[in-house]
Formats: structure tokens, sequence, C-alpha cells
């Protein structure tokens, strides 16, 4: 019975069925993949309360049967010992009945006892006393055997007896230790019907939150009518690791001097507590980021003609200059690439600023299964170069591993970035009004680009005519390019600058 208990607690520890799940802060980010987490767990418990419930109605059958079973053990005993009394009754008449009564017929001359003497007077050499004894002795031998007959007896009811007793204790100590794992098997169906009961609370409470991403076609759990955030990211060797890439939507890289890159990592559908370093913004920026409809932008500053551009642009400032208690420097890296902020911060600060709307979709997307269009063909990886910055893709079955001059990019958590698309947009760069030097991506007109999804490479026009409008990517039918839901980092080279293997 002890192997019951080491069941129940086995399959249904209480550690597994008395977790909860706390109702999470309305302003706190929420994983996407909780939700799929909360699903597992209901169909885990209603797998353990029906194996607990049948346990329950097995042992309740048990416990029937097995108290049956005692009032048999009980009968049994009572039998034994009322045959045991019988026995030692009957003792006592050969013992004593049967002695007194040959005795007292041999004294007063029974008939029968005195033919007996007739028959040994016959005998020679025989004497009246030698008679006797042989009458009395065989009398009490016949007694003694009768005697030796019934001991035997108690003897094997006194072991049936024990054995009774024994059957019956062992009975109740079964019942005990069976209704005590009823008791357990009780207790732990309470408490995985409790947990499911929240369990199926916090689902409902998420379903009601859930909303599809307009920027990358995922489920998101956070507030879908916010602005877009874009921050400007540092990308020298000597910035990298970056915070909080692997959480942008969408990530832009773009050309900067000396052919060098620095990324704009757009977060929407779900934010970080670290981002960073934050960088100075480019006159490209205002162009290439006005289709996210009012965007707050981050970034560390910037020269006179960008910050003179900026207040000509639709993207909302929530730089450094405007929001500088929002930013922090990290005493463990070397300025200028030590900037850091908080992507929640800036949304709560944003809030007290105008301009801001939700974005517009950037892309459609697909399911899983649908066909590509015949143009596609597979891929697995391509080769960027930017001049001093030389960037690899490679298809990984489940993503596009990203390489930056011969490295790995990973995050500060060393999480390997591998978004689910990667769009290489070729542009034209023009020098920078406000410096000549700086180049300036022209993500405004025409021109090719690649996309690559699902190990396969798909040539596409793409066309954007005014800084309101959305980055349109379309095939030679005219149709436009449905890409996966997932995570998207857009490079931005120049036109043969990068090469598909």
């Amino acid at each position: 019975m002890r192997a019951i208990h080491t069941k129940l607690l086995g399959a249904f520890g209480a550690g597994a069925l008395v977790a909860t799940l706390a109702v999470m802060p309305a302003d706190a980010q929420i994983d996407p993949g909780q939700l799929g987490e909360l699903e597992r767990r209901r169909d885990e418990l209603i797998v353990q309360i029906s194996e607990i419930d049948a346990e329950i109605e097995r042992l309740s059958l048990e416990i029937a049967d097995l108290e049956d079973k005692q009032e048999n053990d009980r009968v049994a005993v009572e039998l034994v010992a009322d045959d045991i009394e019988w026995t030692v009754f009957t003792r006592e008449e050969p013992a004593r009945t049967r002695v007194e009564m040959a005795i007292f017929g041999f004294t007063r001359g029974d008939p029968r006892q005195n033919e007996m003497l007739n028959e040994l007077r016959t005998l020679e050499g025989d004497d009246e006393p030698s008679r006797r004894r042989a009458l009395y002795e065989t009398v009490i031998e016949d007694t003694l055997d009768r005697l030796a007959v019934i001991d035997t007896k108690l003897v094997e009811l006194d072991a049936e007896l024990d054995a009774a007793r024994d059957r019956l204790g062992a009975t109740g100590q079964t019942i005990t230790e069976s209704k005590d794992a009823l008791r357990i098997a009780g207790i732990f169906r309470s408490d995985a019907a409790d947990e499911l009961a929240d369990t199926l609370r916090r689902i409902e409470e998420l379903r009601a939150l859930e909303a599809r991403a307009v920027l990358t076609g995922t489920t998101t759990f956070d507030d879908p009518n916010r602005p877009a955030l874009a921050v400007k990211i540092d990308n020298v060797s000597a910035a990298r690791p970056q915070a909080g890439i692997n959480q942008a939507d969408i990530v832009f890289v773009e050309e900067v001097e000396g052919g060098l890159t620095r990324l704009a990592a757009v977060f929407h559908s779900q934010g970080a507590d670290v981002v960073g370093p934050v960088r100075s913004m480019r006159t490209g920026d205002f162009d290439l980021l006005s289709q996210l409809n009012g965007p707050l932008f981050s970034n560390s500053g910037g020269n006179r003609g960008a910050r003179g551009a900026l207040q000509f642009s639709t993207l909302v400032d929530i730089g450094v200059n405007v929001a500088n208690d929002s930013y922090y420097r990290d005493p463990g890296r070397r300025a200028p690439h030590n900037l850091f902020t908080n992507a929640f911060n800036l949304w709560v600060v944003g809030r007290e600023l105008e301009g801001t709307a939700t974005p517009s979709p950037i892309f459609q997307f697909r399911a899983p299964g649908d066909s590509l269009p015949d143009s596609a063909r597979p891929a697995s990886g391509v080769s960027i170069n930017y001049g001093s910055t030389q960037v690899e893709y490679t298809w990984s079955g489940s993503g596009w591993d990203r390489s930056q001059d011969g490295s790995p990019t990973v995050d500060a958590d060393g999480v390997r970035v591998s978004p689910t698309t990667v769009v290489v947009q070729f542009v034209n760069y023009r020098p920078s009004q406000a410096d000549a030097s700086s180049p300036e991506a022209e993500s405004l007109g025409t021109g090719q680009a690649w996309i690559l999804t699902a190990g396969q490479l798909v040539p596409t026009d793409w066309s954007r005519a005014e800084r309101a409008d959305q980055t349109d990517f379309k095939l030679p039918s005219g149709s436009e390019m449905p890409i996966l839901p997932g995570k998207i980092w857009i490079e931005l080279p120049r036109p043969g600058r990068a090469t598909a293997r």
C-alpha cells in the first residue's frame, strides 16, 4: 500500500499541483509564449485530474472490498474462538466424567465390569488385584488417548486463531493505508482543480488581451495601439553585443561613414528593459522611419543639420535631449558606446508627446504552409558588403543566423540573432545635406530587393513614393510578396553589394 502514496506523490506532486500564475501588472511585458505555456499546463491538469479520479474510484472500490474482507476475517476469528471454547469443554469430560464413571462402575459392580472380571478369573495366575489394575489401566489409557487428540486439536486451533487474528490485523492496516491514500488523492484533486480554474482564468484574460502585431504578424499581448519606438543603436565592434535587438520587431541596417553601419531597432509588439548602446541620428532616418506613422525616435543627438531636419519630419523626438532621465551610462563600457535606455520608460514618457500614432503594416503575412511564388529559389544564405562591414546570413532550418565581420551576431544575453525574414533592400546613397561625409540612404523611390524566407530567396521590386507611404515589396506579377510572421531584419546595401548562396 505504501506504493500508492509513492505513485500519488510522483504523478501528482504537490509542487506541480499547487503552482499558481500571478496576474501581471498592466504595464508589464507579457511573454507571447505565456499563452501556449498556460494551454499546455491546462491540458496536463485535465489529464492529471482524470488520473486522480480514476485512482480515487479504484481506492474506493478497494476499501469497500477490504471492509467486506475485514468482516469475514472478524467472523472467522469468532468461529475459531467458539471452536476452541467447545473443544476445551469437551476436554473436561474425558478428564473428569469418564474417569469418574469408570471408577464408579468398577467399585459398585457394574454388570459389564463384572462379566469382564469373571472372564479374568478363568485365567491361571491372575489374582484379583491384577484384574482390577488391568481394567483401571485400560480406562485410563483410553482417556489419555482421547485427551491427546483433544490437546492436538487445541494446538491446531490456537495456531488457526493466531493466523485469523493476523489476517484481521493486516486487513485493518491495509484499510488504514488505503483510506490515507484516498485522503491524499482527494487533496491532490482539490489542488489540481484549483490550479485548473486559475489557469483557465489566466487563459481567458490573455485571450482578451491577444492581438495581432501589425509589424510582425505575430501574437502580442501588449498595447496594440501604442506608437512604434525606433532606437538608433551603435554597430561598431566596441558597441557589440547590443542589448534589446532580439526583442525588436524590425531592425534596419544603414550604412554610415567609413563603410560602417548603424541600426534602427523598431519596437512595437514587445519592448525591452535594456536597449543600446544608443547613438546619434542620421538624416536618412527621417525618410526611412517616417513609414512607421509618427514613431517615437530614440537617439543620442546629432549635428545641427540633423537636429533641424528632425523638426520637419514626422518622427517624434524622445532622444536624450528630450527625455534625459530615461537614459543612463553603463560604467562597464567605454563612451560613447555606453548609453542605454528602457523601451517601456520611453513609451511612458511618449504618452505626453504629440504627433504619435499606431504604425501601419509594412508587410503582408502568409501562413507557414502557403506556397511561395514560382520565382523563389533555394538559398543557403547571403553575403553583404558595406565597405568596412561584412554581413552574412545563413539559413539554420528555422531562421537566418546573422554574422558580422566573421563573428556570430548575438545580443547582450548571448542569444544569436536569427530573424524569421531577412530583406535585402538595395538602395542608393547620397551625401547628407547636414554632413557631406555622411551617406544618406535613399529610401523613397524604387529598386530591387531580395526576400529571404524559409530557406528560399524571392526577388522582388520595392517602391515607396512618399514619406507617409509604407514600402511595397512586389512580385513581377504585381502582387505583394507575403512573408512569414516573425522578426524581420532589413539590410540596406548599395546595389551590387550582396551575393546570394
